[in-house]
């Protein structure tokens, strides 16, 4: 298949069996604009399955409350001591969600325990799941902005929540990728508003096995950067990520170029770790 690049950029070309490898049965043709997309892309793909295969993490993401249709069940609190005085669980929005970080304290509706098992008709509110925001924006640095929500609280319908229980190191690793430049990178090929299930599942990401030691490494920054930004943590996470991927150098730095809003002194920071795990 050839598929055509306005602006007067030469056409790439993906063959049938390579569209089918990276976007699954329903054929969906990625923004691929250059040669060095579909190189990036076609190994990914070769290198590791389908989120959700069952020869892979095997995991579903899916939606918990919806906003409109249990409003009734929320109440409105003014803040995180309203919450706790109510005895009520905490709703997150996706605007709640930063990369590793859930912000708690800004949540201003509630739901009890009891209404929350009734809607949900499960407790897997009740442990820690990883969560990531459905809704994509221009403005936003990352576009699959990814954390683990605390236990006892729910989500709406602007987060997809993990369904099946996971050791909590796998959840930190999941969110390490999720929220890493080069996972990112390949979601923006296929997304412009909605991040959807379909896709996030479809996505060729690393399993603990592929490289058990820079998986721990990457858990534990993410588990870091859930507690407090840090700077050289993400542009070490990121290198790790290139790494797993199997990138070159050329690379790397194109997938950074398609970062403009990230600063230029992280992504340069990213590329020169990055390099020195080539020497």
């Amino acid at each position: 298949m050839d598929e055509g690049i306005s602006g007067g950029r030469p056409a790439v070309h993906v063959s049938p069996a390579l569209l089918e490898r990276i976007s699954g049965p329903d054929l969906a043709v990625p923004n691929l604009r250059c040669t060095l997309d579909v190189a990036i892309v076609e190994r990914a793909a070769s290198l590791f399955p389908p989120l959700s295969s069952p020869s892979a993490w095997g995991v579903r993401f899916g939606r918990e409350l919806n906003a409109s249709d249990d409003r009734d069940a929320l109440r409105p609190v003014e803040n995180r001591a309203g919450l706790k005085r109510a005895a009520l669980l905490p709703v997150i929005d996706g605007k709640h969600l930063d990369p590793f970080r859930v912000a708690v304290a800004s949540v201003r509706r509630g739901i009890s325990p009891t209404e929350a098992r009734r809607l949900l008709r499960s407790d897997r509110h009740e442990r820690p799941r990883l969560g990531y925001r459905d809704v994509a924006s221009a403005t936003n640095r990352l576009t699959l902005i990814a954390a683990v929500l605390p236990p006892h609280c729910v989500s709406t319908h602007t987060v997809f929540c993990l369904r099946q229980p996971l050791p909590a190191a796998r959840q930190h690793l999941l969110c390490g990728l999720f929220n890493s430049l080069v996972v990112n990178y390949l979601v923006r090929l296929r997304v412009t508003m909605h991040v959807t299930t379909a896709t996030v599942e479809q996505l060729p990401i690393p399993t603990p096995g592929a490289a058990p030691a820079v998986c721990r490494e990457i858990a534990a920054l993410a588990r870091l950067l859930a507690r407090q930004p840090d700077r050289t943590a993400f542009a070490r996470l990121n290198a790790r990520v290139a790494k797993l991927y199997q990138l070159s150098a050329q690379e790397f730095e194109h997938i950074l170029g398609t970062f403009p809003l990230i600063p230029q002194i992280e992504r340069d920071e990213a590329l020169t770790l990055f390099v020195q795990t080539l020497r």
